[in-house]
């Protein structure tokens, strides 16, 4: 084999390698995504599972954590400590054997917003939208493409929620590539106000309202009882979402569940 011919593989190589490289990059990407308000394990009250049973429950909780596969999954008011004796490290026993990148917020009293993924993400930030309700934030890079991912809490009381809820959605806007998860505290009119805004959005989307406050519920309110959500920018499109009973805090809160393609 002459050298020219030698030259003429190899630059024919590049040039597929070129080629699946680009098709690569056009290819919608598909990740299972979920975020939960898991109420401190203990029903929204401070303190950690107030049970005896602690390794059982422990049990039930990663049961069901690994039973649903997610790729990036959003958690809110976290504790560090899983039960009342403080005797479990609540993310060295639940998050950490599944996934290899966790990540988190300060720890408030109430407010510990996290993200656990098995993608490696970077430029992790905090942003406050009022005292200790915050956003965290990161990206993750896909090629040359940055995907924002936050996990957020927002205020419920009137005088502080629709101040945080303007700013959030200010900083939403910023990014290209964006998927949100969190506790929104929000009524389902403001919820299809992201919709409005340009956002695709989970609960409250083309599947309707999915109730996530399950205590409210059980009081007879049948309106704005949707009030965790996963929103994503227009080019992030929402499949498949639910909002299932867990098993676990089922007086506080349901998570929110969705498959999401993101189109390049």
């Amino acid at each position: 084999m002459n050298k020219k011919t030698i030259y003429l593989l190899l630059l024919s190589l590049l040039c597929a390698a070129g080629a699946m490289s680009q098709t690569t990059q056009k290819h919608p990407l598909k990740l299972r995504i979920g975020t939960y308000n898991v109420g401190h394990f203990n029903q929204g009250k401070l303190g950690g599972y107030q049970g005896e049973d602690v390794q059982e429950e422990l049990q039930r909780w990663r049961n069901w954590i690994s039973a649903q596969s997610m790729d990036i999954f959003i958690v809110n008011e976290w504790n560090s400590k899983f039960d009342k004796g403080g005797t479990v490290d609540a993310t060295e026993t639940l998050l950490k054997p599944l996934y290899n990148n966790v990540y988190f917020g300060d720890e408030n009293k109430w407010i510990y917003n996290g993200i656990a993924t098995n993608y490696e993400l970077t430029n992790i930030r905090q942003v406050t939208w009022h005292a200790d309700y915050y956003a965290l934030v990161a990206d993750l890079k896909i090629g040359k493409k940055i995907i924002t991912i936050m996990s957020t809490h927002i205020p419920w009381k009137k005088e502080h929620h629709p101040k945080a809820i303007n700013d959030m959605i200010a900083e939403m806007k910023k990014y290209e590539y964006l998927i949100c998860m969190g506790d929104m505290n929000a009524p389902d009119a403001t919820q299809l106000r992201f919709q409005e805004e340009g956002f695709n959005i989970a609960n409250g989307g083309y599947q309707g309202f999915m109730c996530t406050a399950p205590g409210s519920k059980a009081k007879g309110r049948t309106k704005d009882i949707s009030i965790d959500n996963i929103f994503t920018s227009k080019n992030i499109k929402i499949l498949n979402a639910s909002a299932p009973s867990a098993g676990l805090t089922e007086q506080d809160h349901y998570p929110v569940l969705a498959d999401v393609i993101i189109t390049w």
